[in-house]
């Protein structure tokens, strides 16, 4: 081969290799435009005034009531970017998934699951790009907790999922004998539902199920509620659009210190305080959503109550490290 040849040929590479690099330039600065034009906060209202004149309810939590969490997995992480818009792509990211143990002297509640005993069983439905995506470290499921610390035979009277996805509910069938709490448009979805999102192989097997019905008075600006157990101290609120028929959960505890368990509305707390929904990028690439403008509703709903009571610890199902503020299992607050 002449040396005109060879240098035509690698003439003809670099040019290639230079048009390559050239295109996928252009395609990281035009996502990078649309992700600024779309990740912005969410709108306010200018009207403050409703939501100024809002008021915590009014509570009588026993003595005796107390809670903890336990932590059962946690993804293998994101940039904070695409968890959360207007968040650092520079800053990785690990969400949690845990349980929420409430003891009370009318019976005991677990609002949801983490991961099960099954979970490998039960993630192995998804496709391996899904697998991957959604790629988690497991620690320990809530009945393994239990057991290692003498509990295993702890009476629960209910389980209320704040959703019916994979890594809420991947421990209900570690308490087969315990009644899941849940709204029956949540349910239903999920069983028409397909992974990611929803696992059928996890819910199949509950032996009782209970209607959750919002019949109570509005608290914090929601129209109904569903006061457990006629104190004050555990309060379900609808929290529809991440999922049909998504729950929130006030907490009041005897020391008066407020929980706001949000779900999954945001996966962080920075998109309550902004407020911001999950990045747009995210969002293309997946249906994060049920509704997503009804989503993007509660979202500023609770970033007004935020606004409106500071003291308030609100807690999104996923933030890391509003987590390491909670109790964590053993350890009980009251």
């Amino acid at each position: 081969m002449s040396s005109s040849s060879t240098f035509q040929r690698t003439s003809f590479v670099r040019r290639a290799l230079l048009s390559m690099l050239g295109l996928l330039a252009l395609t990281v600065l035009v996502m990078t435009a649309l992700v600024i034009r779309h990740d912005h906060p969410l709108d306010i209202p200018s009207d403050q005034s409703r939501w100024d004149a809002l008021a915590l309810p009014d509570a009588q939590p026993p003595a005796g009531l107390s809670f903890t969490t336990f932590l059962t997995a946690q993804s293998a992480g994101a940039p904070e970017g695409l968890i959360v818009a207007g968040g650092s792509w520079f800053t990785p990211r690990r969400p949690v998934q845990f349980a929420v143990l409430i003891r009370h002297p009318k019976g005991n509640l677990l609002f949801d699951t983490g991961l099960g005993l099954r979970h490998a069983e039960h993630f192995a439905e998804n496709t391996w790009w899904h697998q991957q995506l959604f790629a988690y470290t497991m620690y320990t499921p809530v009945k393994t907790q239990l057991t290692q610390q003498g509990m295993a035979d702890l009476p629960l009277r209910w389980i209320v999922p704040s959703h019916m996805h994979w890594d809420h509910i991947g421990g209900l069938q570690d308490f087969p004998a315990t009644p899941v709490w849940t709204p029956l448009r949540e349910r239903q979805t999920a069983a028409q539902g397909r992974p990611p999102a929803f696992l059928a192989t996890q819910f199949q097997g509950v032996q009782h199920w209970l209607n959750l019905e919002f019949t109570h008075p509005p608290v914090l600006g929601f129209d109904q509620s569903h006061d457990v157990y006629g104190d004050g101290s555990v309060t379900l609120l609808p929290l529809p659009g991440h999922t049909a028929g998504q729950v929130g959960m006030l907490l009041t505890l005897p020391s008066g210190q407020r929980y706001l368990f949000t779900a999954d509305t945001t996966w962080t707390l920075e998109g309550i305080q902004r407020p911001a929904d999950r990045s747009w990028l995210l969002r293309q690439v997946l249906r994060l959503d049920h509704s997503e403008p009804q989503n993007q509703q509660a979202i500023v709903h609770l970033h007004q109550i935020a606004r409106r009571f500071p003291a308030l610890k609100v807690v999104p199902a996923h933030d890391e490290r509003v987590y390491e503020t909670l109790p964590r299992f053993p350890q009980f607050a009251d």
